[in-house]
């Protein structure tokens, strides 16, 4: 039978860690150092060929031309944004994963087959990067709508490749010991098929971790901010924002909802998994509780307000595309960075992770 863990509300409150280096302020997360260089894929990516195959601009912003589904752009400013977003979960978790242990014991080195793990919409790289040197043994794939921006060629054992999982995954049946999906629900037609895949995907044994963010917004009892108006008590206009992005990702598809749902699909996977858990990340935009905060835990929740200040540029073409008047955006943003760069306003957001560790074939040693 398989067991669950949970872990549910893990707060960004614990004690003072040290820090050094570029973590005691928020290091620069530049667009320039995303310049344009050759993208590592299945196929050599040349832009005076591919560009229109593969991207498009809407709205001045640069998107994948493959899925209407995925309406964030696959720019250097977006990859700038999802570079500081992986910098503040990686600070968060302290590392990059959910299950330690079963990762690296799924990762072990093997006699019959190289180690492998992919990821599953892996934006701007850093994930992979950082995954490749970690196990410098394993093979590391990340998949993509569109080419990352690497400015640098890739690790030797790490690659990247242009493929919609919406298509199925059936080629990488059997061929992986970890899968990494995070922050792509809103890109995923339907959420428990691609699931399903991830389970045939995976050798026995193999991790699969999920993290997903809810753009309901959380005031400082944790409660849902749930005032509409300017003139309801508790008004955010980060709400507002964030909650118009989620309408317009809704109406493309119904997979930004999928967060919240992801453990109890795991669960109701019967004979795939020997274990799934669950774990809620609580992260404060700002630094708004700094007597509370130790030093790590205020670099995390700056990363996060600026984050949130940069994802207002990032959902504009896909509201613009809504129907939403430039002038209505123009006033949005406005007051949401005056509210965040002031902090006026004390907010949680919500991270939901999950995971599933496959079941392995009998004889295999028990590691936890």
């Amino acid at each position: 039978m398989a067991t669950t863990s949970h872990d549910r509300y893990i707060r960004d409150d614990y004690a003072d860690d040290e820090l050094t280096g570029d973590e005691m302020g928020v290091r620069e997360f530049s667009d320039e150092s995303r310049c344009s260089s050759p993208t590592w894929s299945i196929y050599s990516y040349e832009s005076s060929v591919d560009h229109q195959r593969m991207l498009r601009e809407i709205h001045g912003r640069v998107f994948n031309n493959t899925s209407e589904f995925y309406m964030l752009p696959a720019d250097a400013p977006e990859h700038c944004r999802l570079d500081m977003q992986h910098e503040m979960l990686k600070k968060k978790m302290n590392g990059l994963w959910l299950r330690p242990d079963a990762v690296h014991r799924a990762l072990a080195p093997k006699q019959t087959e190289v180690p492998s793990i992919l990821d599953v919409g892996a934006g701007s790289g850093c994930w992979v990067l950082d995954v490749a040197k970690l196990f410098p043994h394993a093979d590391v794939v990340g998949i993509d709508l569109a080419p990352a921006n690497l400015n640098s060629p890739p690790p030797p054992n790490c690659r990247f490749e242009c493929d919609d999982v919406n298509l199925g995954l059936e080629q990488y049946y059997g061929s992986f010991d970890v899968v990494n999906a995070r922050c792509v629900s809103s890109g995923i037609a339907d959420y428990r098929a691609f699931l399903e895949d991830v389970g045939q995907v995976l050798r026995p044994g193999g991790v699969f971790q999920s993290i997903e963010c809810d753009l309901q917004l959380y005031d400082d009892q944790f409660r849902p901010i749930t005032a509409r108006t300017e003139d309801d008590p508790g008004f955010s206009w980060t709400q507002k924002i964030a909650l118009a992005s989620l309408c317009a990702m809704e109406a493309r598809g119904p997979g930004i909802r999928a967060g919240p749902q992801i453990p109890k699909w795991l669960r109701e996977m019967e004979g795939v998994w020997e274990e799934t858990g669950e774990k809620v990340l609580w992260i404060p935009i700002g630094p708004w509780g700094e007597d509370s905060l130790g030093e790590r835990s205020r670099y995390v929740a700056e990363l996060m307000r600026q984050d949130a200040l940069r994802f207002t540029s990032s959902v504009r073409p896909l509201l613009l595309t809504a129907g939403y008047f430039e002038e209505t955006l123009d006033l949005w943003t406005e007051r949401v960075h005056d509210e965040l760069r002031h902090l006026r306003k004390r907010m949680y957001i919500r991270w939901i992770c999950a995971w599933g560790i496959k079941r392995r074939k009998p004889g295999d040693d028990v590691f936890y």
